[in-house]
């Protein structure tokens, strides 16, 4: 078994000085808690001009966890992508090649690593964890290229359960716009 600190770096998001509406737009896009689940790659964010240093941007194969609540993960798969995590997330970086961030993904999403995030956690109705708490978390061993593989596996399956939900939104939006547009006409 592994904790995860050795395995990853783990940083806080950004925390920014007044709210984010205060923002001129821009293109570096705003990464929050509500954004992590399997809607990730489809979801808008605010973009805005980012008034801190380039270190905090994102990279791809960097892990987003969520600091409160329940430990959702999302992993950047875009290298384009310009965006930076709010200090609600954790961003986990891992430290050499031989770490899969999609099988750490894969973990914080599944029933096990949920547990984990809620027993470390403290607080009332919304737990929150420590960067040091979450470092303390133990990441099941198994072989390298099991883990790879298993973590690349769920990864696609999360894409393309993202995809699908993407494609019912999309339908349903078409059936709201037929069926109203139908009941106007009707009406004249």
């Amino acid at each position: 078994m592994r904790k995860l600190r050795d395995l990853v770096d783990i940083r806080s998001g950004y925390t920014f000085r007044t709210a984010i509406d205060n923002f001129a737009e821009g293109d570096t896009e705003i990464i929050q808690a509500g954004d992590l689940g399997f809607h990730f790659n489809f979801a808008k964010r605010p973009s805005i001009t980012f008034p801190g240093e380039s270190k905090h941007l994102l990279r791809k194969g960097d892990v987003l966890v969520s600091a409160r609540g329940f430990a959702k993960a999302a992993l950047i798969q875009d290298e384009n992508l310009k965006a930076v995590a709010s200090s609600a997330l954790f961003v986990l970086t891992p430290k050499n090649s031989t770490v899969s961030p999609e099988f750490i993904t894969m973990f914080f999403n599944s029933e096990q690593g949920m547990k984990a995030v809620f027993e470390l956690g403290s607080g009332g109705s919304v737990r929150s964890i420590t960067k040091e708490s979450l470092g303390q978390i133990i990441i099941p061993e198994i072989p390298p290229d099991k883990e790879r593989l298993l973590g690349s596996a769920v990864q696609a399956i999360d894409d393309e359960l993202a995809a699908i939900e993407l494609k019912e939104i999309y339908l349903n939006n078409i059936r709201e716009a037929i069926i109203t547009k139908t009941l106007k006409e009707a009406d004249k």
